[in-house]
């Protein structure tokens, strides 16, 4: 293990230093001529992609070659503090014979425009490019799309399953899914327009082919979802929150109830119509309230309505039920209050004639099973005649209420939180109730008995009875659903979706205000699997309901494919509570330790993660004596922080754990766990390095075990057995200041601390952003060979750092401008200003994602665009976000997009092709890849053309073997053409590159290429482009 160093002794340049600090602050206020620097304009595309929107280009154009330079010239051994050392040396006179192309004149213009951009910015990429030996032609640059998301949570809807309960619909925000019970997998899915979301759905009551779907449009839209075909839409102008449909009576008409909730919360039943009836369309108000309606059952074919409300229950019996026309529909409105808070319901209506008998009879025998936000259920028998008793024993009921005790319920008590879900059996003798316990209770109602199913992997949403009573169809607060048999309660489906971190859009709206800190904003950990590039491993949490406020540990791990999907695997980082008791003696739950910092080797074959847990502030409730400060004194020396490395078993298709680190970084003087702010793989071999609060920089690398000098092997025999240990330390200096560059004062905290290495794992760049927003930050530059920091770049004024990353020879940086430093010349190349209103500093760096790209040498920022209706409101209206790609060469955009109604807490870009990957705060995965261009092939020249046409001249007279004629002189036409050609370019014949082939072929992952046709065209168009020696010979 190496020593730590000592007080490092830093190289900086003093000339310049001011004028370099000027400069990036000049470029926060003045915008880019050409990059439009202010946030609000950088969506406007190139003047070269406005002028050819299409993917097509002219014949003349070849494939884009590289704009930037090979990284392996911009990585030496550590980066000098000026620009010579170990560097080849670069031309300063451009060659006059070269021709200058259309991008070197508008880098050229720009540079000379731009305040904030060093004036030899573009001469520098010219150099490279010459240095590279890449030559360019001017052409248009491809254009940018962004994928359809992928994942989202399930509504909190019950699961409905199809008649013959083979499927299962699911529905989603974007879409309602089908799924096959019998194998989990998705069948159908059936897309909802771009600009609405789903809010409920249903099954026809007539044709069980046929689901109602209403979205945020205001529009109802019914689907065959066997085929996917879409067979009418109706705008009711109005968002539905619960979506009911029954059969009418003596009729084989659909009718809708609806509840919709706009300033008034209203119940509406409709009859919907397609095709030539649609003027038949129809509609009732049957309830008009001011209180908001929770849940809404219809019973016995829109007899009997059953709505709740956050206190009371609503029932309500339809007067003429001999009436059946729609105009007809009056319902007489009975309420009964209750003392808690009502979290679910459910109905039941026992029928002992058979249904017809049940709509005939006046007397309807109306259970209810209650469940209240202190885990109590409550059993109201024969609602109805109970209520018919209480109201004869009332002089005036009018101006009395009823409450439960009137109508003495039974009560049963297992839950110790409030309960989330109540069903009935189809016999009704049986009762399941579901909450945040992660136990599925049964209740035997004649005896009262319990049978639980206890260990579930997450609290419990929603619960559905499938048609023939068989399974339990159960909605889990980790985006799953499973499928239970009644007989020996083993899941039959599982059905999983994207489990990572949710936040709410009521939680995105406040970030407005001073007081509150965010703390679930922080990003998602993830990273991409080297072996296969469409697996995207991400940290989750172990539950999230949705009623819950508190943040959520994330102890989990899941892996997504992207091709296929669907999640593929799902593992455990660190001590759950899968199988054990979640709740303390006290009532609170038991907190788990949270993975924050996720990374896999550049082979694949390692996983680092760093977990931390502190206890609860009520835990140390009894040493604060009235000082808050002695509760977070106490936490912060309990923290327990740990480095894992974590091998892959291809075997068995899960990470085993290798080594654990205890105190990666610790405090001195106090021996308490640090915080560990950043961990990197290195690029180049098998290797971690980390840095905390404690200012080290620490790289950690494998070590076979060996034993007299044979080495230790495992019980497989086949690999030595690794210890992971410290390969070496660096030690970051304190508050630099210019004056006393080796004096460290003062031993401060910083606010957070950023690494990246640079491509060939040479360089490793250490960014410090101090706690107070007057101190600028710092970056270092180490030389991982030998750990001496060689460079600390203080001209650059970072006060929140976001994000720091190595491209090329280009240093980048994120926090409150978008940084980009060339690390060879040692000077500024532009600098962005990156603000969002309304936002702390320390929010908003929580908000920002950065993300490098080496095959294209581009690299993405993820900012947030919040928008207020007012500005004194103290509420966002409007919340998105921007994603904009970049190149280090240049400040003007590349491609930009904006995510609507989400914020994106995870940016990495695609392993082994162009492209990035955005994970939001809706659980939703984007992919950004750049579009393949269709090239023409050139068309024969105009005296061909002419002389053909000629040629082809046919004589009216002569009428006979017309047909072959034609035939023959299209030949004719072909040859004639190709032999033109193969004159014209037989001493200049095209000449393909394998990287032209390479742009083609690798312009994203395996499942986002363009179709064969296109890449068939663009291989077709490289060889048979027009050769550069027909303009000269014309």
């Amino acid at each position: 293990m190496a020593d730590v160093n000592g007080a490092a002794q830093l190289k900086r340049k003093r000339e310049g230093a001011e004028a370099q600090r000027k400069k990036a602050k000049t470029g926060k206020s003045k915008p880019a001529a050409g990059g439009e620097a202010t946030p609000s304009k950088t969506n406007s595309a190139t003047p070269a992609v406005r002028a050819t929107p299409k993917s097509a280009v002219t014949p003349e154009a070849k494939v884009d070659q590289k704009k930037q330079p090979t990284p392996h010239n911009a990585h030496t051994n550590g980066t000098p503090a000026g620009p010579a050392a170990g560097t080849p040396s670069i031309p300063r006179k451009k060659d006059k014979s070269t021709p200058k192309t259309q991008s070197e004149t508008g880098a050229d213009a720009l540079a000379e425009d731009e305040k904030d951009v060093a004036p030899s910015s573009t001469a520098v990429a010219a150099e490279t490019q010459k240095q590279v030996g890449i030559f360019k032609k001017e052409r248009s640059p491809h254009p940018w799309s962004i994928s359809a998301p992928q994942g989202g949570w399930f509504l909190p809807q019950d699961p409905v399953f199809s008649p013959d309960e083979k499927y299962l619909l699911l529905g989603k925000l974007k879409a309602l899914e089908v799924y096959a019970a019998d194998t989990s997998l998705l069948v159908r899915s059936l897309p909802l327009g771009a600009s609405s979301l789903a809010l409920a759905y249903a099954l026809s009551s007539t044709n069980s082919d046929l689901v109602y779907v209403a979205d945020t449009a205001g529009i109802i839209s019914l689907w065959n979802w066997t085929d996917g075909s879409k067979l009418g839409r109706w705008g009711i102008g109005a968002n539905v929150q619960h979506l009911v449909v029954v059969e009418q009576p003596t009729t084989s008409r659909d009718l809708v109830f609806t509840h919709e909730a706009e300033s008034k919360h209203i119940v509406n039943v409709h009859a919907l119509y397609t095709g030539d009836e649609a003027s038949k369309t129809e509609v009732k108000q049957i309830l008009r309230t001011s209180r908001p309606i929770t849940e809404m059952q219809v019973l016995l074919q829109g007899k009997l309505i059953v709505l709740s409300t956050p206190n009371s229950m609503i029932v309500g019996k339809r007067r003429k039920f001999k009436q059946t026309a729609l105009q007809d529909f009056e319902y007489t409105w009975r309420e009964f209050e209750m003392s808690k808070r009502i979290t679910t319901f459910n109905a039941f209506v026992q029928i002992s004639g058979g249904k017809d008998k049940a709509l005939e009879d006046a007397r309807d025998h109306l259970d209810l099973a209650v469940g209240d936000e202190e885990g109590a259920i409550y059993l109201f028998e024969d609602v109805i005649s109970r209520f018919v008793a209480v109201e004869k024993s009332q002089k005036d009921a009018s101006d009395k209420k009823v409450g439960p005790e009137s109508l003495t319920p039974k009560r049963l008590h297992w839950h110790r939180t409030a309960v989330r879900s109540l069903k009935y059996s189809l016999d009704g003798n049986y009762l399941i109730s579901g909450g945040d316990e992660t136990v599925l209770t049964i209740w035997q109602l004649a005896t009262g008995k319990q049978q639980h199913l206890p260990h579930l992997t997450a609290a419990i949403e929603s619960i559905a009875i499938s048609p023939s009573g068989a399974s339990y169809g159960v909605t889990l607060a980790n985006n799953s659903v499973i499928v239970l048999s009644t007989s020996e309660l083993k899941a039959k489906t599982n059905v999983v979706g994207i489990q990572t971190r949710r936040i709410s859009a009521g939680k995105l709206h406040r970030l407005s205000n001073p007081h509150f800190s965010p703390k679930y904003l922080t990003l998602v950990p993830m990273d991409i699997d080297p072996n296969n590039n469409s697996h995207i491993t991400f940290v989750t949490p172990s539950s999230q309901p949705r009623h819950g406020g508190a943040s959520r540990s994330e102890p989990y791990i899941q892996t997504f494919d992207l091709a296929n999907q669907r999640p593929i695997a799902r593992q455990p980082l660190t001590r759950n509570n899968a199988t054990d008791p979640n709740m303390g003696p006290d009532g609170r739950p038991i907190l788990e330790p949270s993975v924050n910092l996720l990374r896999i080797s550049h082979d694949g074959a390692w996983l680092a993660t760093v977990d931390e847990w502190v206890p609860p502030v009520a835990d140390l409730s009894y040493i604060e004596e009235g000082i808050s400060a002695l509760n977070v004194e106490e936490r912060t020396l309990r923290r327990e922080v740990y480095l894992k490395i974590w091998r892959r078993d291809e075997q068995n298709a899960q990470w085993v754990l290798d080594a654990r680190i205890d105190a990666p970084h610790f405090i001195d003087g106090v021996s308490a766990h640090a915080r560990v702010f950043d961990l990197i793989a290195d690029p180049s071999g098998a290797g971690f390095a980390t840095v905390g609060e404690d200012r080290v920089v620490r790289i950690w690398r494998p070590k076979t075990r060996m034993r007299d000098g044979v080495i230790v092997r495992g019980a497989d025999r086949m690999r030595g057995l690794v210890n992971w240990s410290l390969d070496r330390a660096v030690k970051l200096a304190d508050k630099i200041e210019v004056d006393e560059a080796h004096e460290a004062a003062q031993s401060t905290i910083p606010r957070t601390c950023r690494l990246a290495f640079s491509a060939d794992g040479s360089v490793l760049a250490a960014g410090v952003s101090w706690a107070s927003d007057e101190d600028p930050g710092v970056v270092h530059i180490v030389d991982t060979n030998d750990g001496s920091i060689r460079r600390s770049i203080t001209e650059i004024d970072i006060t929140a750092l976001s994000g720091v990353a190595i491209l090329g020879r280009h240093l980048i940086l994120l926090g409150n401008a978008v940084v980009v430093w060339d690390m060879i010349m040692d000077r500024l190349v532009y600098s962005i200003p990156n603000k969002t209103p309304g936002v702390r500093i320390a929010t908003h760096s929580q908000l920002l994602s950065l993300a490098t790209n080496e095959r294209d040498c581009t690299f993405a920022v993820s900012t947030p665009r919040l928008q207020k209706k007012e500005p004194e409101d103290e509420r966002f209206t409007k919340i998105a976000t921007k994603v904009t790609v970049y190149s280090p060469v240049s400040s003007e955009p590349v491609w930009s997009c904006t995510i609507p109604e989400a914020l994106v807490l995870g940016l990495v870009a695609t392993k082994g092709s162009r492209g990035f990957i955005a994970l939001d705060t809706s659980s939703n995965i984007r992919l950004l890849t750049p579009s393949v261009a269709t090239l023409q092939l050139p068309s024969p020249p105009a005296e061909s053309a002419s002389e053909v046409s000629e040629d082809t001249e046919v004589d009216e007279d002569d009428s006979e073997d017309t047909e072959e004629t034609a035939l023959q002189n299209a030949s004719d036409l072909q040859l004639s053409a190709s032999e033109e050609l193969l004159r014209a370019s037989e001493n200049d014949k095209p000449v393909v590159s394998s990287e032209q082939l390479q742009q083609i072929f690798d312009s994203g992952p395996s499942h986002a290429l363009p179709p064969v046709r296109d890449l068939f065209d663009a291989v077709l168009g490289l060889y048979g482009r027009k050769p550069r020696t027909a303009a000269s010979v014309a």
